[in-house]
């Protein structure tokens, strides 16, 4: 089920939990600012992100978007601007 208008606030922490899930990492070691490829994040895990966060998110989102907005600070804003809020 879609997130109800979520702010670039919860946009990003859900992005640092999923990724602190993900990369077997504590959330605490998820810098916001880091680039996802910093991260360790690969192709796969970069699929299965943009997947599930058009699954909560309720919008349809392309693959090239973690190239376009490198880190979780930048694909926050772009996500939560997109959504008109």
């Amino acid at each position: 089920m879609p997130a109800e208008n979520p702010s670039e606030a919860a946009i990003r922490d859900w992005c640092v939990e999923y990724l602190a899930r993900t990369l077997d990492l504590p959330g605490h070691a998820i810098d916001p600012e880091t680039t996802f490829a910093r991260l360790g994040l690969d192709s796969a895990n970069s699929v299965f992100l943009i997947v599930e966060l058009e699954d909560w998110l309720g919008l349809e989102l392309t693959p090239d978007l973690l190239f376009e907005h490198p880190t979780i600070c930048e694909l926050a804003g772009h996500l939560a601007g997109r959504a008109g809020r």
